[in-house]
């Protein structure tokens, strides 16, 4: 099963987090054209290392919001563009994911 992978805990993320979840829709956007309350919404995580909340940067020019659903939620992610990205995800619309968080310390669901 694919994989997609986030580096941090981001505070939209359903709890407890599940351990899939299934992509809606793929959304290519400016992130300049965001509103800052989304862009907010969906980059906010507690940075362990500052003892802080803090926002993830993100890249100017095109965007991709992924759609997800989780059991009882749905939610979104940003990501950067490239055609390639673009081409894999939107091949992977309605398909299952697991939900990989690079330090795997958060209580998940099964």
């Amino acid at each position: 099963m694919v994989k997609i992978k986030f580096s941090e805990k981001y505070e939209k993320m359903p709890y407890p987090l599940p351990s899939r979840a299934i992509l809606l829709e793929v959304i290519k956007v400016k992130s300049e054209e965001l509103h800052q309350r989304f862009v907010e919404y969906d980059t906010i995580y507690f940075d362990k290392k500052e003892n802080n909340w803090a926002y993830y940067k993100l890249p100017k020019g095109e965007v991709l919001i992924l759609l997800l659903k989780t059991e009882d939620d749905l939610w979104t992610t940003i990501r950067r563009f490239t055609q390639r990205k673009y081409d894999y995800y939107m091949k992977l619309r309605g398909e299952e994911f697991i939900i990989e968080i690079k330090e795997q310390e958060y209580k998940t669901k099964k």
